[in-house]
């Protein structure tokens, strides 16, 4: 299972539509979309701004870049919120934002899905970057694929640190991004899969305790889609 360069690299716009959804209701500070500078701006003035702080961070996100994850994640662990995922927290969501929360809530059906993180060995163009080989000569396309990937590998690179730096600071085992990724695993490694989750305990053996769950036991998976969702064991 490969991660996608875009996950890492992101145009402005690539996670501008639709915008995250930013509020305050009954003392739960939510957050509904995409992770973005912006929209991490606007929680963080809702919280500054207000006079009973919310102790819950309330999140619904397919991810978005690794810097705006990074950021979000480190300020709700400066504040210590906790984090709730009621339906679903994947790709840097996953990997930034409930590792870095104290204390986390999910409901016995919430997807936390990983499939790659800046310390991955694999990884996969984007559409876009898929079609601009295609273009090119057949003969050409190799060496062509080889140094688009050495670029934007390189461009990676101070980011890649970033990430190393973040979880030896929030102490959690940096390869719960890419676990599922190993050879070992290669048989979980399904086409139609979103990405891996956890165990309770697995969760906790990589660092990422104290997680409660409401009506366990918890079965992480979507209710109104099929796209499966897969749950590794630890060695």
């Amino acid at each position: 299972m490969a991660w996608s360069v875009a996950c890492a690299i992101a145009s402005p716009g690539a996670w501008a539509t639709p915008p995250a959804q930013v509020y305050i209701d009954r003392g739960e500070l939510h957050y509904v979309g995409p992770l973005s500078a912006e929209a991490n701006r606007r929680a963080f003035a809702l919280y500054e701004d207000g006079q009973d702080k919310p102790r819950i961070l309330s999140i619904r996100s397919s991810g978005g870049p690794t810097g705006p994850g990074m950021e979000l994640g480190r300020w709700v662990r400066a504040r210590g919120l906790d984090v709730k995922v009621m339906e679903y927290c994947m790709s840097s969501c996953a990997n930034y934002v409930f590792t870095a929360a104290p204390r986390r809530v999910v409901s016995n059906f919430a997807v936390v899905a990983y499939h790659g993180g800046l310390s991955s060995t694999g990884f996969a163009l984007d559409e876009g970057q898929e079609a601009m080989l295609q273009a090119l000569p057949a003969e050409q396309r190799a060496a062509a694929r080889e140094r688009l990937l050495a670029t934007l590998l390189d461009a990676l690179k101070p980011q890649a640190e970033a990430e190393r730096q973040f979880f030896a600071d929030i102490g959690v085992q940096q390869r719960i991004t890419t676990f599922g990724q190993e050879s070992r695993n290669a048989q979980y490694q399904r086409p139609e899969s979103i990405g891996w989750t956890y165990s309770l305990d697995d969760f906790a053996r990589l660092g990422v305790g104290q997680i409660r769950v409401v009506n366990p036991p918890w079965r992480p998976r979507f209710v109104n889609a099929s796209t499966p969702v897969t749950l590794l064991k630890l060695d």
